[in-house]
C-alpha cells in the first residue's frame, strides 16, 4: 500500500472537515445577520444597497405547502383543478435503501416483486475517523 497516498487522503479528509465546519459557522453567522438586517430594510423602505462591490437586496419568493401536512388533500385538489401535472407518485430513495440494508443485515432477501424492479448495488468508499 502506498502510505504517501494514504497520508495525503487523510490530510484531504481532515481539511474537508475543517472547511465544512467553517462553512457551517459562516452560514450560521450570515443567517443571524440576515435576521437582524431584513427588518432594517423593511423599516427604511430600501430595496437594495451597494456596499463593498456587492448589491444587497431583498428577494421575495412565494412557497406553497400542504396545510397541516395533508399532501393527499392537495393532490386531490390539484387534480380537480386540472393541475394533475403537478402530482407525481414517487418513493424516497434513502428510505428504500435503508430498508434494503436492513434486510441485508438480517440475511433476508428482497421480496421477489421488489427484486424484479430494483437495482441494488454495493458502493465502497474510503472514510476516516479519529483514532
Amino acid at each position: 500500500m502506498n502510505t504517501d497516498e494514504l497520508k495525503r487522503f487523510v490530510a484531504l479528509e481532515e481539511r474537508r472537515r475543517q472547511l465544512e465546519a467553517e462553512v457551517d459557522s459562516i452560514k450560521a453567522e450570515a443567517a443571524e445577520l440576515e435576521g437582524r438586517l431584513l427588518p432594517q430594510f423593511e423599516q427604511s423602505g430600501m430595496e437594495r444597497v451597494a456596499i463593498d462591490g456587492r448589491t444587497v437586496y431583498v428577494e421575495r419568493k412565494l412557497w406553497a405547502k400542504a396545510k397541516d401536512g395533508d399532501k393527499p388533500a392537495v393532490c386531490k385538489a390539484l387534480k380537480r383543478c386540472r393541475l394533475g401535472d403537478y402530482v407525481e407518485e414517487t418513493f424516497n430513495t434513502n428510505s428504500l435503501s435503508a430498508y434494503v440494508r436492513e434486510l441485508d443485515r438480517e440475511g433476508r432477501a428482497l421480496p421477489p416483486s421488489l427484486a424484479a424492479v430494483l437495482d441494488v448495488s454495493e458502493v465502497f468508499k474510503l472514510r476516516t475517523r479519529r483514532s
